[in-house]
């Protein structure tokens, strides 16, 4: 019988907000762990009651690095709510918002979040203190990495620009309304935006991607190494006028492909620090807090699709689309993510050409004041959804299920792991876990979308399935 051993790691560095993990280990292994989300999410319940048109400004105050993601799902479902269409430059004018946000999250993700995992940096902050033992690269290697590092950070700050062009500022901009867009298109605007994006293109093919590449040569275990539990899905995104998604919608189980269908959504709050309910449909869900229940560990609920964990992201989306992919395991997301980076560049750049200058941009007609909703879109880390009822143009209910808790979920009745803490086990770790962090980074984890309360009492081990 091997030596049964449990680390706790808390803050868990190099991630959006923080993340508890605790980890059981036999033999330096992973034999199980536990993923704990310690703030409380509470904008479901700040949004009853407000105005139904302003759900895009609220919800997009959710979080900052992905702030456009929220704006334009909550659109979507206020329009169906309500009964609204978008213009044609609406649609496409979203769409270049959002690529932006995209493009400036992604770059950052890849430099400043996960590279620092496998190349290491100069005797400065942030780099210190280093990262010890498994580090592959020369010292020229490690320098150009460095070099690369600070400017994704300027290229990053080129995108947020772009969004900015159309979106009136980045984060939180105030472009993305329930009807479309409030900003109007001109030639000057158009090439502003595409100069920003080819300096962006530019970094991909001469950095970014020769960077990912030589990062799959030196460390090919990790292609495969955490890899989730096999299961896939987009809701699709990226609508063109043409109706073709870039982002197309589907899932894969097993390796068996079919359509995505938002009725078979459910969240299941077992082993979350909520009030006992469901499983329960989005649609028909309740977020009320209990910080006391029994068997919580995490604020994080557990979305199940025909009660399975799902993985979503970049990698998902190539899955789905039938991309060209390298691996399922770290360094594997992480490479679907470059080349979505380039992909979304290049749409973008087609996306410019069909604006009409002068073409509205916005609708506001109405065609009801109550009504039901839901707007579905591949965010930044996965699919997003939010889930709307409004009456006498107010909110009475709202759900939002994002790519983080797919991925980062609390256990289900029945015990199953998230696709996070799956794709953990076995893992072999050395004593500062350098190995789990390089899995769990590779998701881009967001506890921003799970936020606003902060405990520190009663701090207590996880291991309630154990």
């Amino acid at each position: 019988m091997g030596c049964t051993e449990k680390r706790i790691l808390f803050p868990f560095s190099r991630i959006h907000n923080p993340i508890l993990v605790e980890a059981h280990l036999e033999n330096g292994q992973i034999k199980d762990a536990f993923l704990a989300d310690t703030l409380y999410r509470g904008f479901e319940e700040i949004l009853i009651g407000r105005p139904a048109m302003d759900m895009p400004y609220y919800t997009e105050r959710i979080c900052g690095i992905c702030s456009s993601a929220h704006a334009f799902t909550a659109a979507l479902a206020v329009e169906q709510a309500l009964g609204m269409s978008v213009p044609h430059n609406g649609i496409l004018l979203r769409n270049l918002i959002l690529a932006g946000d995209f493009l400036q999250n992604h770059l950052r993700h890849l430099y400043l979040l996960a590279m620092p995992d496998y190349f290491k940096g100069p005797d400065v902050a942030p780099f210190v203190p280093h990262l010890e033992g498994d580090l592959r690269f020369s010292p020229a290697e490690d320098a150009k990495f460095t070099e690369h590092y600070f400017k994704a950070f300027e290229v990053a700050r080129q995108a947020h620009a772009a969004f900015g062009v159309f979106g009136g500022k980045a984060p939180h901009g105030h472009g993305i309304v329930a009807g479309g867009v409030t900003s109007e298109v001109d030639a000057d605007k158009i090439s502003r935006y595409l100069g920003y994006l080819m300096v962006i293109v530019h970094f991909l093919d001469d950095m970014v991607i020769p960077d990912i590449n030589l990062v799959a040569e030196r460390y090919p275990e990790y292609v495969n190494l955490g890899q989730g539990n096999g299961n896939y899905f987009s809701v699709g995104g990226f609508t063109g006028i043409d109706g073709e998604n870039l982002f197309p919608e589907g899932l894969v189980i097993q390796g068996s492909k079919g359509h995505f269908d938002e009725k078979q959504v459910t969240e299941d709050v077992t082993t979350a620090w909520y009030k006992q309910t469901g499983p329960l449909y989005p649609g028909k869900g309740q977020t009320i807090p209990d910080r006391g229940q029994s068997k919580g560990y995490t604020w994080v609920k557990a979305p199940r699709y025909q009660g399975l964990p799902m993985e979503v992201g970049p990698l998902a989306r190539a899955v789905v689309s039938r991309d060209k992919i390298i691996g399922h395991g770290a360094i594997g997301r992480l490479w679907a993510r470059t080349m979505e980076t380039k992909k979304i560049a290049l749409a973008a750049s087609d996306w410019l050409q069909r604006l009409i200058p002068g073409e509205r941009a916005l609708q506001t007609k109405v065609e009801q004041d109550s009504g039901i909703g839901v707007g579905l879109h591949e965010a930044m880390r996965g699919a997003l959804g939010h889930w709307i009822a409004v009456e006498n143009g107010r909110v009475k209910h709202y759900q939002i299920v994002t790519p983080s808790a797919w991925n980062f979920s609390s256990r289900d009745k029945a015990g199953t792991r998230s696709v996070a803490e799956n794709s953990l086990l076995d893992l072999k770790v050395s004593k500062d876990m350098t190995e789990a962090g390089r899995v769990i980074r590779s998701y881009d984890p967001c506890f921003s979308c799970t936020v606003h309360l902060l405990e520190k009492e009663n701090q207590r081990t996880l291991d309630l399935w154990v």
